[in-house]
């Protein structure tokens, strides 16, 4: 986007790299298992297990050490903090928490599944999404009955070793991105509105409609975010596949989109996951390459995001 004005391009990621979850983990066991008197924080680096790590991945250590320690309510992680921490992430991601899971997921996982597992696995669901899951697969109340009951080690067996194709995560955590904050608390409804209102923010800001009922700015005096807006606006226009009414919340995507670039990706996989598969697709297609990023438009999304989402509840 180099070539539109107000926008100067400055790769994101220059120097530095997101920490992963296995950077987290990492960390934590770290803190759990280390002599007691090397502490992991600003002479982390004398610790031998750190001094064979190659030298940037050592300094992304050191800086998650020191990001969690000024989370709010936080300060230095003691091994008792760190071992709980360990276990809650352990718990979260071994034990699929189903309403995390949208039921478009469901079906995709439990379609490369056999016959009998996709049955057997759908049969024992919750009965909030059992009638979801089964409309997506195809399967009616008697395709659910068996001739005799399943060995229950056996059943057991298939219901918890088929999650293995979705992803785990502890819900609601303080170092998440707005981003993955505005996907995944409250309900999809709120998600939704908060997305098209990003992209009705962008449409007043390049012109072509009012602005929503929040205090905008204008093109004038945010040239950067007029920019962003007017790039959008000008690709997704309206078509035969995309009525005039999916405008704004398709150009609010992007937005979603751009700052998941900057998420931790097993973190962005979660959150994906609250959403209908078929969108959730979409979005991973729209993330931007790292060699297509740039430090400007995060910031101007960010922003943009963040009006957004103001004053929108939960509900």
């Amino acid at each position: 986007m180099s070539d539109r004005p107000g926008l100067v391009d400055v790769p994101v990621g220059a120097g530095r790299s997101i920490p992963s979850e296995a950077d987290l983990v990492l960390l934590l066991a770290l803190k759990s298992w280390a002599p007691a008197p090397r502490e992991v924080g600003a002479a982390g680096a004398a610790m031998r297990v750190l001094e064979r790590l190659e030298p940037s991945w050592t300094a992304r250590l050191l800086r998650l050490a020191d990001d969690l320690e000024r989370e709010p309510g936080s300060g230095p992680i003691d091994r008792a903090r760190a071992r709980e921490r360990l276990r809650q992430a352990h718990r979260a991601e071994a034990r699929l928490t189903t309403d995390r899971v949208h039921p478009s997921w469901w079906a995709r996982g439990l379609s490369q599944e056999s016959p009998a597992v996709r049955r057997a696995v759908v049969a024992t669901a919750p009965d909030s999404i059992r009638e979801r899951i089964q409309s997506e697969l195809l399967l009616d109340n008697d395709d659910l009955r068996s001739e005799r009951p399943a060995d229950p080690e056996v059943l057991g067996w298939a219901c918890a070793l088929w999650t293995e194709r979705l992803v785990g995560g502890e819900p609601d955590r303080p170092d998440d991105p707005p981003v993955i904050a505005a996907m995944t608390i409250g309900t999809l409804r709120r998600t939704y509105r908060i997305c098209r209102r990003a992209g009705r923010i962008k449409l007043a800001l390049a012109g072509e409609s009012p602005a929503p009922t929040i205090e905008v700015p204008t093109a004038a005096d945010r040239p950067d975010l007029s920019a962003v807006a007017r790039h959008d606006a000008r690709s997704v226009a309206p078509s035969a596949k995309l009525p005039a009414r999916h405008r704004a919340a398709r150009v609010g995507l992007l937005t979603f989109a751009r700052l998941l670039g900057e998420c931790e990706p097993f973190r962005v996989r979660w959150a994906l996951q609250h959403w209908p598969y078929p969108i959730a697709k979409l979005t991973r297609s729209l993330i931007p390459p790292a060699a297509k990023r740039s430090e400007v438009v995060i910031q101007a999304e960010t922003e943009i995001l963040s009006l957004a989402a103001s004053d929108v509840p939960r509900g």
